[in-house]
């Protein structure tokens, strides 16, 4: 069986195209930029299971061209833009055109060669800031998203949904929580890193980290937990739900982060900055992410994160450690 990833070299992408290798699935890997040496060197054990192509999603022949050439049966569709709040307003149009319009042509394509199964990455933002952080967000909750890049995902999921009725389409969404961990980097795609890179950041470069929003909470996920969980949307035969959350299921205040690295590196120093202020982090009410809810996943797949918050950031640095490129100010 082979499976399409789109975004394929991406934070998420490169770590689902690892995690689709590793179960032994054939993997089409799919991205506007070829895999740089830090990908190779990240998949270089499964090399032989894993074809990357340089295509666009908003180019639907060529893509369609590829999946039929390829014998795509399944499809991981990953890519999106991030984008920083500079980015969103600066050129809304791209940001919607690649995150909206490259849905529907996966989708379409998904339609047009009757993919086994079509697995949408979406995001823990569709939530929006939770009205109470100690009470757990489920599928079922309402959504609110605030920024465009979280507007594009629930709309996606919508088209989605629809073509999944309309054509007996086998079609799932993951809504993820605040991943972090081996690859992420910034990119022309994704401008906007997680926090905890950001720390990891400063602290290789020797930096005190200054922080505000230190009672904000977030449910930061270790990317590999959710790979797991990507993997099994994608492989198992059969699907229970339309929607499951990826997540820890844990909300971690700010400053458990700060806490928690500075207990595993002493030399990690961090302060909190005012309100006026300038800061290297920051959590705000809008950013805030209560935690997921894991029921469906547990139930169906028996999923149980690997990472605890300690245990995730002790791997992430010593992985970061390992790969300090990955930290320069711009990769493709």
């Amino acid at each position: 069986m082979t499976t399409l990833v789109t975004g394929a070299t991406g934070f998420a992408g490169i770590n689902i195209v690892r995690a689709l290798a590793e179960s032994g699935t054939r993997v089409v890997a799919l991205d506007t930029v070829g895999a740089n040496d830090e990908c190779i060197r990240y998949i270089h054990d499964l090399a032989d299971k894993i074809q990357f192509v340089i295509g666009d999603v908003l180019d639907t022949q060529s893509t369609m061209k590829l999946a039929e050439e390829t014998g795509i049966r399944r499809i991981v569709h990953a890519a999106a833009i991030t984008p920083s709040g500079s980015v969103e307003s600066l050129v809304p149009t791209r940001v919607i055109n690649v995150n909206l319009m490259g849905t529907l042509n996966m989708l379409e394509i998904a339609r047009k060669i009757s993919a086994e199964r079509f697995v949408f990455v979406s995001s823990s933002g569709v939530y929006g800031a939770p009205k109470n952080n100690k009470k757990l967000v489920t599928e079922a909750s309402q959504t609110q998203p605030g920024n465009l890049y979280s507007i594009c995902k629930l709309t996606c999921e919508l088209l989605m949904k629809r073509y999944k009725h309309l054509y007996d389409l086998s079609a799932v969404v993951g809504r993820m929580s605040a991943i972090y961990g081996p690859m992420e980097r910034v990119t022309t795609s994704r401008g906007n890193p997680s926090m905890i890179y950001k720390l990891i950041k400063a602290h290789l470069e020797g930096r005190a980290v200054k922080a505000r929003g230190r009672d904000f909470v977030s449910d930061y996920t270790h990317v590999h937990d959710a790979s797991y969980m990507w993997r099994n949307l994608t492989l198992v035969d059969e699907l229970t739900h339309d929607v499951y959350n990826i997540s820890a299921g844990v909300a971690y205040l700010l400053s458990d982060v700060l806490k928690t690295l500075q207990q595993i590196d002493p030399n990690f120093i961090f302060s909190y900055g005012d309100a006026d202020q300038e800061v290297d982090v920051e959590v705000s009410p809008e950013s805030e992410r209560g935690a997921l809810d894991l029921t469906r996943s547990i139930n169906e797949f028996g999923f149980s994160p690997r990472y605890d918050l300690r245990e995730g950031l002790e791997d992430y640095l010593q992985w970061a450690r390992e790969y300090p490129t990955l930290f320069t100010p711009m990769m493709v």
